[in-house]
């Protein structure tokens, strides 16, 4: 033995004192002198004495492991009733030590035996479940909480029904929504059962969300109803109210396998719900009013509200983020972008992006990950990047179907269809043209979609049949422009003009608007771009060009490429159609860009200028060169200036 391992042997009178001290950290779980000195109620000397002489010894390993056979000799030699002191010791310390350690203080608790009475393991097991849903460990949670149900035996009907709202917040979390659901209709009857209106309240309006894939449940809408026929505070009789906002505004036409695929919006029943829980919400808990606001903003998704969406669904962002509240969070961050989206705020939709993508990374529900993937992937078709949208959808696919999340059918059909049209890959176009028995027709964005295929592969006897129908399904709460946009993308190439016609009517209201989904998914861009595209084929092209001009502004604010490019080739037919090619006869850019050229600008310095793009400014270099019959810069300044189109000081 050395000299350091025999001085630390002097501490001890036999070699049983440094062994049962070790075999104190074997039960503990943690061979550290700081645990031995907590755990055997001896000396930090002491227990650094005995790790000396354990590792000197060939006990402890070099890693700082030990041997099983070792450890279950050392532990053995320890009395049952110490073994059950020791892990009771742990336990409760453990449990004070945040909820990552909380699953192995149970484990303790219940080595202890009779040491930790049921109901201190029950209050462990509680707390720490509460705690891990607050951090987004749905899977800690969820064990806690179930072993808090299975060793709670009082008869406190209240403390179980909440403990089951609990248990569902963490069954949704982990993507188990049918699970946490059966959980809250438990919940509700132990309410009713135990007279409490605020659990019946909360069970209730908790089961009634996610609402966008149960809107119209007809069991939410029971159980809602259920605790208003209770003596509710004025906070849950608001909560409910919101909840049956949510639930009235939509009624499904189409499932599939449990998806829904198509719904009609009850704007009429759900906005008043919507008015006044919004309205009675102020100076109430934070939690009722960030509730109430998402309510007000799911039952009005009209343009004609887009300036209050926008306010509203910003104090909801605010009010989500100071109650750490995951799912809201991501919820408000989405409405928020669709808002900034639509009135061409880019920078604003960006970071509502961003919120919903740091949260959903943070947080272990699936559901999240995917809304967060989805948003992406619209952004990334907004911006022309095909691969990185599909990428998005690919990543966003993976979460919702693996664990089966209600909506991820929907998204994944659209946006197919959307990597389909925006790559113009007609030959997968044939794939798409379903009859009408497909449940996606249902739904009047699918339908337009697929009558768009149709159209482009030549069928527009049928293109058409599937348009005029969508018309008559058009609905101003349910994602609105981007329908009218999307039949126009179909009318444009039937060249129905009495639908065109209709179009203009019903898109020259919001010319300024953008054309996006109530979800962010596809964004068709600015409706003036398709507005002016109308009119060029109606033969008004003065109407055209004033729309173009306005298109291409908030184009480039929101770095819509896909619109930028259709812009550019707009112009150039407009030219085409406007200007004879001979006559000498410049627009008043192309004298501007002519002028810039004669001081010896370069494109690059041009396009800066006038704020376009190179590509445009090189499309109007080249018509000034066509309309001038010349053949390069020096001949176009020459031929001006014989002409009179610009002065001598210009060159």
């Amino acid at each position: 033995m050395s000299n350091m391992a025999a001085a630390d042997n002097k501490i001890f009178t036999s070699d049983a004192e440094w062994r049962t001290l070790i075999a104190t950290g074997l039960v503990a779980g943690e061979i550290t002198p700081t645990a031995i000195a907590r755990f055997a109620r001896t000396h930090p000397v002491r227990a650094e004495a005995a790790i000396d002489i354990a590792r000197q010894s060939g006990l402890i390993n070099h890693d700082g492991s030990v041997d099983e056979i070792i450890k279950l000799q050392l532990i053995a030699d320890l009395p049952n009733e110490t073994v059950a002191r020791i892990n009771a010791s742990v336990a409760r310390h453990l449990f004070t030590g945040g909820p990552e350690r909380l699953l192995d203080a149970i484990t303790h608790a219940r080595a202890a035996g009779s040491l930790v009475e049921p109901d201190e393991m029950v209050a462990m097991a509680d707390h720490g479940g509460k705690m891990s849903l607050i951090l987004g460990d749905y899977r800690s949670a969820f064990e806690l909480l179930r072993l808090a149900a299975d060793l709670d035996t009082s008869k406190e009907l209240s403390s179980q029904g909440h403990r089951l709202c609990d248990l569902a917040l963490a069954a949704d979390g982990l993507g188990n929504v049918n699970e946490g659901r059966q959980h809250l209709a438990r919940a509700v009857s132990l309410g009713e059962l135990a007279e409490d209106p605020h659990l019946v309240a909360r069970g209730a309006v908790q089961y009634a969300l996610p609402t966008d894939w149960y809107a119209g449940d007809p069991r939410a809408a029971r159980l809602l109803q259920r605790a208003t026929e209770m003596d509710l505070d004025t906070d849950d009789r608001v909560s409910v109210q919101s909840a049956r906002a949510l639930i009235e505004m939509r009624i499904p036409l189409t499932m599939d396998d449990g998806h829904q695929l198509a719904w009609i919006t009850r704007p009429a029943v759900a906005q008043d719900l919507g008015d006044e829980a919004l309205a009675a919400s102020q100076g109430l808990s934070t939690e009722v009013r960030a509730l109430a606001l998402l309510a007000w903003r799911a039952t009005h998704r009209a343009p004609a509200f887009l300036s209050k969406r926008r306010v509203v669904s910003t104090e909801a962002l605010d009010l989500s983020q100071k109650l750490r509240h995951a799912s809201h969070q991501v919820e408000a961050a989405v409405q928020l972008n669709v808002d900034a989206l639509e009135s061409g705020d880019r920078p604003l939709a960006d970071q509502a992006m961003a919120v919903a993508r740091w949260v959903a990374e943070r947080d272990g529900n699936p559901r999240l990950k995917w809304r967060a993937f989805c948003l992406a992937a619209g952004a990334a078709h907004l911006d022309g990047d095909l691969s990185a949208a599909y990428g998005f959808r690919q990543m966003a696919s993976l979460a919702g179907q693996s664990v089966q999340l209600p909506g991820w059918l929907g998204a994944e059909m659209l946006f197919i269809a959307q990597e389909v049209i925006a790559a113009d890959k007609t030959d997968e176009m044939q794939n798409y043209l379903f009859d009408d028995s497909f449940p996606g027709l249902a739904n009047p964005i699918g339908r337009s979609c697929v009558a768009y295929m149709f159209a482009r592969t030549g069928d527009t006897l049928t293109a058409e049949r599937h348009i005029r129908r969508a018309m008559r399904q058009l609905d101003a709460e349910s994602s609105y422009l981007l329908l009218a946009t999307r039949m126009t993308a179909v009318a444009l190439l039937t060249k129905a003009p009495d639908i065109l016609e209709d179009l203009v009517t019903v898109l020259t209201p919001w010319s300024d608007h953008i054309a996006v989904d109530s979800n962010a998914w596809w964004c068709d861009g600015p409706v003036s771009i398709w507005l002016a595209q109308i009119h060029h084929v109606l033969g008004h092209d003065k109407a055209a060009a004033e729309l173009l001009h306005r298109a291409e502004i908030i184009a480039r604010s929101m770095n819509d490429q896909r619109t930028i490019r259709r812009v550019e080739n707009l112009h150039n037919q407009l030219q085409l159609t406007s200007q004879p090619s001979s006559n000498g006869v410049l627009n008043e850019r192309e004298t501007h860009v002519l002028k810039l050229l004669a001081s010896g600008a370069t494109n690059a310095e041009i396009a800066r200028e006038l704020s376009y793009s190179v590509s445009t400014i090189r499309d109007d270099t080249t018509s000034i060169y066509r309309k001038l019959q010349v053949k390069g810069r020096a001949e176009a300044v020459g031929r001006a200036l014989q002409l009179n189109l610009i002065s001598q000081s210009s060159s």
